[in-house]
């Protein structure tokens, strides 16, 4: 087996929002099909029929319905994946430049041969 010793010294910011942005992208698309499975799951159970009368005997006419629990999960999930977006290339930033200072990270790898 041979080994070889890498130091990773720099990361792309560039690089960094785009691997950020797609991942967070396919994260909010598997929010809203998760929000939307507990949805009918609690639709079938009962609960928002029940939560809905206790709304409505309080005097409240708003409804909880599968947009309104979409659109507020969907809002959110937005946020999410912009803020993680943006806060990726700034996590880049800040490692490059402790880098700088310290070294970077040392990964040591090792080819097997068959």
């Amino acid at each position: 087996m041979a080994s070889r010793e890498v130091s990773i010294t720099r990361i792309s910011p560039l690089a960094t929002f785009r691997v950020a942005l797609a991942m967070s992208i396919i994260g909010l698309v598997a929010w809203i099909i998760c929000v939307s499975l507990l949805y009918f799951g609690l639709n079938a159970a009962g609960v928002w029929q029940n939560l809905n009368t206790v709304i409505g005997g309080v005097g409240a006419e708003q409804s909880i319905t599968f947009g309104l629990v979409l659109s507020v999960s969907a809002l959110l999930g937005a946020i999410a994946a912009i803020t993680i977006a943006i806060l990726a290339p700034l996590a880049a930033i800040i490692y490059n430049a402790i880098v700088d200072l310290f070294g970077g990270l040392r990964i040591q790898l090792q080819e097997e041969v068959d």
